[in-house]
């Protein structure tokens, strides 16, 4: 069932990947992962997907994971009045996280190149969807996921990601508000 209750154990889980796939783009990466390589007479990844940025995104959700498991015991979940299934947190958490969360937009980037769509343009759900969907399979090796918090963060982070690419763009870290 999903309830206030559900929300509050997938927001938990969310925030390594939100922080991984957000902050990447601070890196201003100079190396692209593809190496300038093109397959199929297009580029595999694009300029804009860096190992720097991958890096930066991996450490920051493992820092975040981190930060949540330091965080865990201070938080009032005891004042629930149904018992949460709040995940753990953890550093290799964190990390794995992460590294989906950023595998998943590589994948994003991968898809973009092969249909044509040009480095920075939209595409719409692909670019909201691909680092969640990912991370929830890199997950699925550690943890067991609940479809609750698949369906929460699916509806969701599309919305986020746009309110988060505005707020972006409003503050000159991107050039496009999408």
């Amino acid at each position: 069932m999903i309830d206030i209750f559900t929300l509050v154990e997938a927001v938990w889980l969310m925030w390594p990947a939100y922080g991984a796939n957000g902050l990447c783009m601070l890196a201003k990466g100079r190396r692209p992962v593809d190496g300038g390589r093109m397959w199929r007479g297009k580029p595999v990844f694009g300029k804009g997907k860096t190992w720097e940025g991958l890096v930066l995104g991996i450490i920051v959700a493992t820092l975040v994971g981190t930060f949540q498991m330091l965080m865990f015991g201070f938080l009032p979940w005891n004042l629930s009045p149904v018992p949460l299934d709040i995940v753990p947190m953890s550093p290799f958490l964190g990390f794995v996280i992460g590294l989906g969360a950023m595998a998943g937009d590589l994948g994003g980037s991968f898809v973009k190149r092969r249909i044509g769509i040009e480095r920075g343009k939209p595409a719409p759900l692909l670019d909201q969807l691909d680092f969640i969907i990912s991370m929830f399979i890199f997950l699925s090796f550690v943890i067991t996921i609940k479809w609750e918090w698949v369906v929460i963060l699916l509806v969701m982070t599309p919305l986020i990601h746009l309110a988060g690419n505005g707020i972006a763009y409003l503050a000159k870290l991107k050039s496009v508000p999408y």
